[in-house]
C-alpha cells in the first residue's frame, strides 16, 4: 500500500501547535511511515488562492488543521478525512474536532490559587474569544462557590486596535487597582506575558504583590520573563497522537462521528511568578514552606509542628481554620501532585516513584494516590500518556 499524504496546517509558534506536531509524528513512526504536507516557510508569500491549489495539487488523503481562517472552507469542501481545531470558531460540523477541556482549566486555575492562601483574584482574557470566556467564567464561578469574587479585566471601547502597545496603559492602570496581594489567571502564557510587562511598567512586585497564573506551559513564552511564569500545562502532545489515531481510521474508511478529541490538562507547572505563600499567619506560612521544601522525605506532622515552634494539636487548629484540611492532607497533596509529574513526565515505573517519595510499599502509595487523585497511579498514566 502507498502511504497515506497528510496535510498539516498547524502552527509552530506556540507550544500547543508544536505538541499536536510531535504527537502526530510518532503515530506516523509507530503506524506509518504518513507522507506530510505543510506550509512553506514563512518568507515564501503565498496567495490564498495559490495556498488553496498547492493543497489540492498535492492530492492529500487527510487533513489536520488549525483554524486557518478564509482557507477553512475550500478545505472543508473537499470531502476528505479532516480534523479540526478551532480558535475563533468552537467547532465544525459533521466532523471530529480538538477540544480544550476549558471548564478543568478553569477549576484548575482556581483551586491551585486558593491553595497558595490568596484571597483576592482577577482574570483576564481575550475578547470575543469563546475558549478565553470558558476559562473565565469557570474560573469565577469556582471562586464564587468557595466565597470570592473576581476582578475581571475589562475590555476599553476606546481601544481602536488590539495591539498590545494601545492596550498597555489600560491593563497597568488595571493592575495599578488591584487589592494587593491578588492572584491573577490569565487565559493564555501570551496573556500572562502582557500582565507580566504590564506589572513593571506599573512598579508591581511579582509574586509578592500579584501572582501570575497562565495557560499552554509555553517554555519560549514562560522562561523568557522576568520572573518566569507558572502555568497550566496543556498535553497537547498526546492529543496529537489521539488525532493521528482517529485520522488513521477515517482515512481507511471507518466511520467516525462528531466526535471531540480532548486536549488534557493534567498539572499547573510552578515557577517563580507564583512561587509564593500568601497567608498572613506565620504557623500556616511556616508549615507550608516547610512542607513544600520536605514533601519527598516522608516527613511526619510532628516534624512540621517542631519546625514551626508549636505543638501539633496547635498546629492542627490553624491549619484546619485557613486551609480547611489537616496538615496530613496537605503533605499528601504535595506528594501525590508530584508523583502525576513523574508519570506523565518520566519512565519512572511505580515501584520507582514509590521509593522516591519515600513510601515502604506500593499498596501504601497507591492507595495515597487513589484518595487524592481520584485513580490509581497505572490509570492516571494511561489517562495521560501517548499510547494506541
Amino acid at each position: 500500500m502507498k502511504p497515506y499524504r497528510v496535510a498539516l496546517l498547524i502552527e509552530k509558534d506556540r507550544e500547543i501547535g508544536r505538541g499536536l506536531l510531535r504527537g502526530i509524528a510518532q503515530y506516523s513512526r509507530t503506524h506509518g511511515p504518513w507522507i506530510f504536507y505543510q506550509e512553506e516557510p514563512f518568507y515564501e508569500k503565498l496567495t490564498l488562492g495559490e495556498r488553496i491549489k498547492r493543497i489540492k495539487e498535492w492530492k492529500p488523503d487527510g487533513i489536520i488543521m488549525r483554524e486557518q481562517g478564509r482557507l477553512d472552507a475550500p478545505l472543508l469542501e473537499m470531502g476528505i478525512p479532516t480534523i479540526f481545531s478551532g480558535h475563533r470558531i468552537r467547532v465544525a460540523q459533521g466532523i471530529p474536532n480538538i477540544l480544550g477541556d476549558d471548564r478543568k482549566i478553569g477549576i484548575m486555575a482556581a483551586d491551585y490559587l486558593t491553595e497558595k492562601g490568596f484571597r483576592c483574584f482577577g482574570f483576564c482574557g481575550f475578547e470575543n474569544m469563546w475558549w478565553s470566556e470558558d476559562r473565565g467564567r469557570y474560573f469565577t464561578e469556582r471562586l464564587s462557590a468557595k466565597g470570592y469574587s473576581v476582578d475581571v479585566y475589562p475590555f476599553h471601547a476606546k481601544k481602536k486596535s488590539s495591539s498590545w502597545a494601545e492596550e498597555a496603559e489600560f491593563m497597568v492602570d488595571w493592575i495599578k487597582a488591584l487589592p494587593k496581594p491578588c492572584a491573577v489567571f490569565a487565559c493564555t502564557d501570551d496573556r500572562c506575558r502582557q500582565l507580566s510587562e504590564a506589572c513593571k511598567r506599573s512598579g508591581v512586585k511579582v509574586p509578592e504583590e500579584v501572582a501570575l497564573l497562565g495557560v499552554d506551559n509555553d517554555e519560549l513564552v514562560c522562561d523568557f520573563a522576568s520572573p518566569p511564569l507558572s502555568s497550566i500545562m496543556l498535553n497537547a502532545e498526546k492529543t496529537g497522537y489521539d488525532t493521528a489515531t482517529v485520522l488513521h481510521r477515517m482515512m481507511r474508511g471507518e466511520g467516525v462521528a462528531e466526535i471531540t478529541i480532548p486536549i488534557p490538562a493534567p498539572h499547573v507547572v510552578t515557577r517563580q511568578s507564583t512561587d509564593i505563600v500568601a497567608i498572613d499567619d506565620p504557623v500556616v506560612a511556616n508549615a507550608l514552606n516547610y512542607i513544600r521544601e520536605h514533601y519527598r522525605k516522608g516527613i511526619t506532622v510532628t516534624d512540621i509542628a517542631r519546625t514551626t515552634g508549636v505543638s501539633r494539636r496547635v498546629l492542627e487548629i490553624h491549619f484546619r481554620k485557613l486551609m480547611d484540611r489537616s496538615v496530613y492532607e496537605e503533605v499528601l497533596r504535595f506528594r501525590m501532585n508530584h508523583a502525576c509529574i513523574l508519570l506523565i513526565e518520566t519512565n519512572l515505573s511505580v515501584a520507582q516513584i514509590t521509593e522516591a517519595l519515600n513510601y515502604d510499599e506500593i499498596k501504601y502509595f497507591s492507595r495515597g494516590f487513589k484518595k487524592v487523585i481520584g485513580v490509581s497511579p497505572s490509570a492516571y498514566r494511561k489517562q495521560h500518556s501517548i499510547r494506541d
